[in-house]
């Protein structure tokens, strides 16, 4: 691998796996693969097991794990090149050996299926991130698109302020990206850890709903959280046309300007958007972004916070 080590906050990757498509070999047709990981210089990757909302109750359940039994498979298919990673022990381990981390996510608080107890499961199988909602809302909190849709923001609710309690227990991180804003205050009230947003853009630079709020930008600042940066066309400024990989700079380059580098990530989402920014269609050309940051004027000790540093801070893994 390169010398330099980068950390994505988020890929959708692991829905492939599921369906038989290894990210390994020359027949691997992700956005991520192997070879695009190591040709980037990724030494720390987020794979998030998102289940549709079409998976219901026990179904969903069921799909989540399957998920995770697929991003296991792929590890265990490539020992010598990547390794699940869950805290600060295997991670220094994982860097010792020149490997490629793989830190668990769960897309979508839908699959516990109201059932608090179902979090510790998750934890005992290696999954450290869970995403609060996707765009569907549950019985613990409104998603952002539920209000998009329905001007009715709820919030967190009751089940969702002890979902909140047991995941500051365990240490589980909860992704606020896809929550509506008053759940994304209620949880920043409720919760003793730092906020998450591991795939977002500036809402600021392009309305969309999903995107944060400059006053939700500097409450993830004010808390020592961690925004990554997502790399969807839909939810990036218009100012660069075709959306390109100068869109994505300019959402660090905001942040930069309103709350600091301390926050910012990546949060690509590959393999999760449908289309990619012109010029960063694969983690092989993230080394392409950091050059364009820093002929922007970053400085090298912000770019290593970036690409790195910010995200092992807020895991706790220095």
């Amino acid at each position: 691998m390169p010398k330099t080590t980068i950390c994505d906050l988020h890929c959708d990757t692991a829905i492939n796996l599921a369906d038989g498509k290894a990210i390994g070999g020359q027949k691997a047709k992700s956005h991520i693969t192997l070879e695009k990981l190591k040709a980037g210089g990724v030494g720390l990757q987020v794979y998030a097991c998102w289940v549709s909302p079409k998976y219901r109750h026990r179904k969903a359940w069921d799909r989540a794990r399957q998920l995770i039994a697929a991003v296991k498979k792929e590890i265990s298919d490539h020992p010598a090149e990547l390794m699940l990673v869950s805290d600060k022990r295997s991670w220094q381990e994982c860097r010792k050996g020149n490997k490629i981390g793989i830190l668990l996510a769960v897309e979508g608080g839908h699959v516990l299926d109201g059932d608090i107890s179902r979090l510790d499961s998750l934890y005992g199988q290696g999954v450290r991130i869970l995403t609060l909602t996707w765009n569907n809302s549950n019985s613990f909190a409104t998603s952002a698109y539920s209000v998009h849709k329905t001007g009715i923001d709820k919030g967190l609710t009751p089940l969702g302020r002890k979902l909140i309690a047991r995941a500051d227990k365990l240490g589980m991180h909860i992704d606020l990206s896809h929550s509506s804003e008053k759940t994304f205050w209620d949880v920043l009230e409720t919760s003793r850890q730092s906020p998450l947003l591991s795939h977002s853009c500036v809402k600021f630079l392009n309305g969309h709903f999903r995107n944060a709020s400059d006053r939700q930008i500097k409450a993830v600042s004010d808390k020592k959280g961690l925004i990554g940066i997502n790399f969807c066309p839909a939810f990036l400024g218009s100012k660069h046309k075709p959306v390109s990989i100068e869109s994505v700079a300019d959402q660090f380059e905001y942040i930069k300007e309103l709350a600091g580098t301390d926050i910012l990530a990546i949060g690509s989402d590959f393999d999760g958007i449908r289309e990619t920014p012109e010029g960063l269609d694969g983690p092989d050309k993230l080394p392409d972004l950091m050059d364009m940051l820093k002929s922007m004027g970053f400085s090298k000790k912000e770019l290593d916070d970036i690409i790195l540093n910010n995200a092992i801070r807020y895991f706790g893994w220095q």
